[in-house]
């Protein structure tokens, strides 16, 4: 049905007439507003008002600079020609008492004649009688006395309280040092710039009515109109973008109208066309296999797909909430943080509990930032597989195998003498211990690298753990004259880590330390909070006194068979593969680890650890069913 009050959206008819007050198409024209709520007609109607109302309180309030600023000056001249003409008959009657000169000149003038001494008394006054004249205050300091003193003349217009009103004096000197002083009121001025006032008031009382008449149809026919405009925006505001104005005027507001009903037409078009696309991408961006994680201008999450959720393990849709309730890793918040300060980040590798990810963000134009997650876990554990071992393990290898095959040799001489032959039997036994270790260590990385160990937590003191580990290495420090000292923090929070991998890092890096830090040396373990305060993490620090790494090489010795000195390094027994397993283990514990060196100095290995959060539950492991490797068991 298109007749009646239904949705029509065209020109008003007939029938538009009968929906009264409903408006078009169903909207309202005018809708109940709150009661303080000022509307534009409102306004118009208040600004006309107060405008004129504004003109005439200036007019009567200009009467003070209009009319009774001239006129006081008027008066004020007249009353100084008074003045001089009775300055001649007071020094013309130089025998009359000041008194009686006083009264004379008041009778004759009708002013208030005051003659003052030198020193500022009063010795003659028309309005007292004489014998109050002491009683005067001394005048020698009124502003017309002052003037006349020092100018031979002097006015002022001010308040006096003997007459409880304004009076206008004009004051000159005579020769005898004397000032003769005359006064008038101001109520004859202040009554007839009264009169004036109440006149301009008067007419603009009339004024006043008559633009608020005027001011009262002016806005309503101007806000007409927009009334009409406001009720079909309000359609559109919420998802009628049917609605339409069509007003047929030729004025700045049928522009307007036309405006706002091809606007209306366009943001259709555009919305249904933008429905269209979101749709699409959504479908796109949930089929990809690549994790996806848009965030919005304040840093919470706007939108994770199924991917995404799959690889951080997420149960629930993180939308509205902080980057921390996808993972609370200290290298995917700092990746967040660095992209949403608007740095592009390229890829970048993350390990989250047994997955690795290569990352890449890119900030948002108008604020927000979508990061994307590949999944290279099962590449990354295939290429763990052969990465490198063929060459690093044969190189490492060779030599205590040709060792050892060159003493066997030599050992079946029966000739050889038997000091030589124990000598070579203990070298013999060097290397194939070195040998040995060599493989534990190769076993225990490729574990580690493969996903064969898991990380099984528990709450430690790390100050503990590393006196633990330290225990078997103080005799020989104690041949060497080299001192150890544990520093704690007390803030440095709770950590719960795999104590059997812990021990494996410290036994790691006292190795290190020990084997490089020459006699009278010094090995100092340091245990405090990460910087800044509220990082949520523990600092370890493992520092020597020894030889040093030149910074050419300090890039690479976490590598594994990486050797700043390779033939110190093998001379000392070391495997190359301590500190690559020290990085491992502390990757898999969601840390960093990092070194600082200087030669003929010494070296700082620092790493980090996540603390647990006060009140959250104790970590979980993640496979508890893994074995461990079995050099990592405490």
């Amino acid at each position: 049905m298109s007749s009646g009050c239904g949705r029509n959206w065209a020109a008003p008819g007939p029938d538009s007439r009968r929906c009264g007050a409903s408006g078009i198409g169903g909207v309202p024209l005018a809708t109940s507003e709150p009661p303080m709520r000022l509307l534009i007609h409102h306004k118009l109607f208040l600004s006309f008002t107060a405008l004129v109302a504004a003109v005439v309180v200036a007019l009567t309030l200009g009467m003070e600079a209009v009319l009774r600023t001239p006129l006081i000056q008027q008066a004020s001249d007249d009353l100084g020609r008074e003045l001089s003409l009775a300055l001649e008959l007071y020094q013309a009657s130089p025998e009359t008492p000041p008194n009686d000169l006083a009264n004379r000149m008041g009778v004759l003038t009708g002013h208030r004649v005051t003659i003052i001494d030198s020193n500022g008394t009063v010795v003659g006054e028309s309005a007292i009688p004489a014998d109050r004249l002491a009683t005067l205050d001394n005048h020698a300091g009124r502003p017309e006395v002052v003037a006349a003193v020092r100018d031979g003349v002097g006015t002022s217009v001010r308040y006096s309280s003997s007459v409880d009103g304004d009076l206008i004096y004009s004051a000159r000197i005579a020769d005898d040092g004397r000032v003769l002083r005359f006064a008038m009121s101001t109520a004859e001025i202040d009554a007839a710039v009264s009169g004036v006032e109440r006149q301009v008031l008067r007419v603009g009382w009339f004024a006043l009515l008559g633009s608020a008449l005027f001011a009262l149809a002016f806005s309503s026919a101007v806000t007409r109109p927009l009334r009409r405009m406001r009720a079909v925006a309000t359609a559109m505001s919420s998802g009628e973008l049917s609605a339409r104005v069509r007003m047929e005027r030729k004025d700045e507001l049928g522009d307007l109208a036309t405006a706002l009903d091809t606007l209306a037409a366009q943001l259709q078009k555009r919305l249904a066309q933008l429905e269209a696309e979101r749709e699409e991408t959504g479908a796109l961006i949930d089929s990809m296999a690549e994790g996806i994680i848009a965030l919005d201008s304040r840093g919470l999450v706007r939108r994770a797909n199924p991917a995404a959720m799959a690889i951080f393990g997420l149960t629930q849709d993180p939308t509205d909430l902080p980057p921390e309730a996808v993972a609370r890793r200290q290298d995917f918040l700092h990746l967040v943080d660095r992209v949403l300060n608007g740095e592009a980040v390229p890829p970048t590798e993350l390990r989250y509990r047994d997955r690795f990810l290569v990352a890449t963000a890119e900030p948002m134009p108008r604020g927000g930032a979508v990061l994307v997650f590949l999944d290279t876990t099962e590449l990354r554990r295939l290429e763990g597989v052969r990465r490198d071992f063929v060459a690093n393990a044969s190189h490492e290898l060779k030599t205590p195998l040709t060792v050892i095959r060159g003493l066997a040799e030599t050992l079946r001489d029966d000739d050889l003498p038997p000091d030589l032959r124990r000598r070579f039997t203990q070298r013999l036994q060097s290397n194939a211990e070195r040998l040995q270790a060599i493989l534990e260590d190769l076993l225990d990385l490729s574990r580690i690298e493969s996903g064969g160990w898991k990380v099984e937590p528990e709450p430690l003191e790390l100050a503990q753990v590393a006196r633990d580990v330290w225990s078997p290495f103080a005799e020989q420090a104690r041949g060497k004259n080299v001192s150890f000292a544990i520093h704690t923090d007390a803030g440095a929070g709770r950590i719960e880590a795999d104590r059997g991998a812990l021990r494996q890092v410290f036994t790691n890096l006292f190795s290190n330390a020990l084997r490089y830090t020459p006699p009278g040396g010094r090995i100092d373990v340091r245990i405090n909070p990460a910087s800044p305060p509220g990082s949520g993490a523990t600092v370890v620090e493992v520092a020597d006194t020894g030889v040093g790494i030149s910074a050419k090489h300090l890039d690479r010795i976490f590598e594994r068979f990486y050797r700043a000195d390779p033939a110190r390094s093998r001379e000392e027994g070391g495997t190359g593969l301590g500190l690559a397993i020290v990085r491992h283990l502390i990757d898999r514990h969601g840390g960093t680890v990092g070194a600082e060196s200087q030669l003929g100095v010494g070296t700082t290995i620092r790493f980090t650890l996540p603390l647990v959060p006060e009140g959250a539950e104790p970590i979980r492991s993640l496979d508890p069913g893994s074995r461990p490797v079995s050099r990592l068991t405490p």
